[in-house]
């Protein structure tokens, strides 16, 4: 029996292949070659090449040689090298500083800085010199080293102010105590200061620093007063009123047309205000003359500063404004009173003409020892209280008809001191308080 052929006979069957062989066949087959962009990489290699241009460049720069001045003499360093390069390449012959404590002693010697150099005519520092780049024509000079201070701290105290007391040429001498010079005044008032305090962290001394603000001293002048042209101007003065004499003085002095200073006693005022006012009211000047009339210099500070202040206060309710014009009692002031006034007073009085009219020497009498010897910027001494004064009323108008008969004219305490330019009255003003930012002084200079 034949066979029974294929009917697919001569065709041809590929044998099923496994997942492996499949993969094999394909990464076996040739893949075509991409070609690769080189734009990136020229890129890369511009950059670098400018980078380093740029970089060479900018050293060479910073590098040039420049032409500079040392001591007269050209030198040619690297532009942008400092003052502190040229000194070690030059090696100029200049003495180190040395190491000091706070008070200046030498602890060692030539340790300080090295040197000190001026650039252009600016001093500079060692410090100041290390930094300092060199551009090209500048002048240099080197010199010797600061000295440099040990590690310190330091504070700043407050600085008060000390009293100068000036006597002005020509002004003679009153005694132990009674005042110097027909008046007195505050030509400055003091102010306070700041003093820096420096404290060795090695050697434990302690020293000044240099960064104080001085105090301002409080000056005091004496001097007599001598009218502008020798005008012929004097002032009358009338001690320790007010009292129920004083109303008969004013009328003395508005018939004879005459502007006198009054020097009023603090305790009197109780009663004597409305006396006070009409006298200030009259065109005549008021001056303190203490509370109740002790001498100045046998007190202490606090019983000086309660004669003056009590009496300003008073005055000042009266009159509504500061009264700092005084006269001490007894004339008796000197420069360790002044310091006990605590700035309550700014001008001192005394006189040139003592009536002595304390003594009731008799009307003629009176009127002889106000009369005696006159001279432009002289000063009358009499008195409306401190006991009777009829001898006073009688000898008023005496006294004031011989001055004018002479060619002299009346004038206030104040006009008085404006006449004469020499007395500086800058700081006394119209006679206000111690300004607000003043320091009274404790002790003298």
């Amino acid at each position: 029996m034949a066979r029974k052929r294929n009917t697919h006979q001569g065709a041809h069957f590929a044998q099923p292949q496994s997942q492996s062989q499949s993969q094999f066949q394909q990464q076996a087959q040739p893949q075509p070659r991409r070609r690769r962009s080189k734009g990136p990489l020229v890129a890369i290699l511009v950059v670098l090449v400018l980078a380093g241009l740029g970089v060479g460049g900018f050293f060479l720069y910073t590098r040039l040689p420049v032409s500079v001045s040392l001591g007269g003499q050209q030198r040619t360093v690297f532009k942008n090298s400092t003052v502190n390069d040229l000194f070690q390449a030059e090696k100029p012959q200049v003495q180190p500083g040395d190491y000091v404590s706070v008070t200046g002693e030498v602890l060692k010697a030539d340790e300080g800085d090295p040197y000190s150099a001026t650039v252009n005519g600016t001093q500079l520092t060692y410090e100041q010199a290390k930094s300092r780049t060199l551009l090209g024509n500048e002048s240099i000079t080197f010199s010797d080293g600061a000295n440099v201070m040990e590690p310190h701290t330091s504070e700043v105290v407050d600085e008060q102010p000390k009293l100068e007391y000036r006597v002005a040429n020509g002004t003679a001498e009153k005694g132990d105590h009674v005042q110097q010079g027909v008046v007195q005044y505050v030509q400055q008032w003091g102010k306070a200061g700041k003093r820096e305090i420096l404290h060795g962290q090695e050697t434990g001394e302690t020293a000044a620093g240099g960064s104080d603000q001085p105090a301002q001293n409080c000056v005091i002048v004496a001097q007599n007063i001598h009218p502008d042209n020798d005008q012929k101007l004097v002032a009358l003065t009338f001690d320790d009123g007010p009292t129920y004499f004083t109303e008969p003085y004013l009328s003395i002095l508005d018939e004879k047309d005459v502007k006198a200073s009054f020097c009023v006693i603090g305790e009197q005022l109780a009663d004597g205000g409305p006396v006070v006012a009409q006298v200030a009211d009259a065109g005549h000047q008021i001056l303190s003359h203490s509370w109740d009339h002790q001498q100045y210099t046998a007190l202490d500070a606090e019983d000086v500063q309660a004669q003056l202040g009590d009496t300003s206060d008073a005055l000042r309710d009266i009159l509504g404004k500061d009264v700092m014009y005084a006269r001490p009692p007894y004339g008796d002031i000197d420069e360790e009173t002044w310091l006990k006034t605590g700035g309550l007073m700014s001008v001192s009085l005394y006189w040139t003409h003592d009536s002595l009219d304390w003594e009731r020497p008799g009307a003629d009498a009176i009127v002889q020892n106000c009369t005696i010897g006159m001279a432009p910027g002289s000063v009358i001494l009499m008195h409306d209280g401190g006991g009777d004064r009829n001898q006073d009323l009688e000898a008023l108008p005496r006294v004031i008809d011989a001055w004018k008969d002479a060619g002299y004219t009346f004038v206030t305490v104040e006009e008085l001191l404006k006449s004469d330019s020499s007395i500086d009255l800058s700081a006394v003003g119209n006679g206000s308080a111690m300004p607000e930012d003043a320091a009274w002084p404790t002790e003298l200079a």
